[in-house]
């Protein structure tokens, strides 16, 4: 059976969609669909289920998904060894992402680390905090950015720490210097469908207050424009709002809550060197990634 079959599918499960893989690995739809049945041929099963909603596994792909990623990750681990031979150095380093981190984290650090490994490659992926934990676990990426502390067990490169802000409308009148927490209860609150977890949901049980969540959203940029609109207020991390000229004002909790953001991976001895190229960039190069 072909590695482009196998990386195909892969791709195509992974992103959930027929239209996005066409995207991505420069098929046609059709191109994409006929390799896929082609493989489900060769092994006499059925791999994918195709529909409205997308792309999705069966029982019996689920079941032979990690095998499939393990055959294309030992292929892209045979020609970095060929390459070596050659005086090259390559590969791909896969990166889960959040919004903040892809603007003012990743651009700078990837810019860096490339001017000394031009030959490797990053593919990105962008989703919540929990999608990055499960990705990380299922090996759909390498490593990823989360914020601490996490649900799983995985090695943590520490990254930066930053507080949480209270956001208002820019009309809002305030008359004091910092928002007290247990006050978010009175409030009409605009939050990501996670957020609730960045510190808040213990401050605010210890105040017995319950937020009042009248709009939720995954987009962070959504909640921005609905608090932009005067629907309520938000808390947001300081490096999301960070360069933003939108109509909103800012101010600091009270008490003051954090973020800290790790880059996190599961166990760097299975790790391809790429992967442990860039670890190592991370921790010992740039201790301290600079914001941009």
């Amino acid at each position: 059976m072909s590695i482009k079959k196998y990386e195909t599918l892969l791709k195509t499960v992974d992103l959930g969609s027929l239209t996005k893989a066409s995207e991505v690995l420069g098929y046609t739809q059709s191109a994409i669909s006929h390799i896929i049945t082609g493989l489900e041929d060769e092994m006499g099963l059925r791999l994918v289920i195709r529909d409205r909603s997308g792309v999705r596994l069966t029982e019996e792909g689920k079941r032979l998904l990690p095998a499939v990623r393990a055959v294309c990750q030992a292929d892209q681990e045979l020609h970095r060894q060929v390459s070596e031979f050659h005086g090259l150095e390559v590969g791909v380093i896969r990166v889960g992402t959040f919004l903040s981190v892809s603007i003012h984290i990743l651009p700078n650090l990837i810019a860096k680390f490339s001017e000394q490994h031009p030959n490797l490659e990053f593919e990105l992926l962008q989703g919540s905090y929990g999608d990055i934990e499960r990705w990380i676990g299922a090996g759909r990426i390498d490593c990823g950015f989360v914020r601490t502390p996490t649900h799983s067990a995985m090695e943590m490169i520490p990254i930066l720490e930053e507080r949480i802000l209270a956001v208002f409308p820019e009309e809002r009148e305030l008359a004091m210097e910092r928002f007290p927490v247990e006050d978010i209860r009175e409030e009409s609150l605009i939050l990501r469908s996670d957020a609730v977890e960045l510190g808040l949901r213990n401050q605010l049980r210890r105040t017995n207050g319950k937020p009042k969540i009248t709009y939720s959203a995954k987009d962070d940029l959504a909640v921005i424009a609905m608090v932009e609109q005067g629907l309520g207020m938000s808390v947001l991390p300081e490096l999301l709002l960070k360069g933003r000229s939108g109509r909103v004002k800012t101010m600091e909790l009270d008490p003051p809550t954090h973020r800290k953001i790790c880059l996190a991976y599961k166990n760097a001895q299975g790790l391809c060197p790429a992967v442990r190229q860039f670890l190592t960039f991370v921790r010992e190069e740039h201790p301290e990634v600079e914001i941009t």
